[in-house]
């Protein structure tokens, strides 16, 4: 069998996409547990709002970014900017609950900016 050559990137939109589904899951895990009110949350290190607010928030936010991971994979452009719409205000949102639950904040903070690039270094495979 010959092996057919992939468009340079494609690895990379599919890595991007991948790790998009992966943080969805990893927000509605947060916000389920925020909504739970799991003592390794220290509430009172929030700047505004509760628990409740942020678990909502964050479920939300997961919902969403699961929803999107399907346009991303069928590389819609719709799919593209709304990924890059929601990694920014996940971006947001992690800095708000990072005094929450700081180190698990930062590894989502990280995986945002790695799909933020992932998405916007190979443009054209999203039409």
């Amino acid at each position: 069998m010959e092996a057919t050559a992939r468009p340079k990137g494609e690895g990379t939109v599919l890595f991007a996409a991948t790790l998009f589904l992966v943080l969805g899951i990893f927000n509605c895990i947060d916000g389920i547990v925020a909504l739970v009110g799991d003592d390794h949350f220290a509430e009172h290190e929030l700047f505004f709002a509760n628990l409740t607010f942020w678990g909502i928030v964050m479920l939300a936010l997961g919902a969403f970014q699961l929803m999107t991971a399907s346009l991303i994979f069928k590389r819609s452009a719709n799919g593209q900017v709304a990924g890059i719409a929601l990694c920014c205000f996940s971006l947001v949102a992690q800095l708000f609950f990072l005094p929450v639950f700081p180190i698990w904040s930062i590894i989502i903070m990280v995986i945002d900016v790695i799909i933020i690039w992932g998405l916007c270094v190979y443009d054209e495979h999203f039409v």
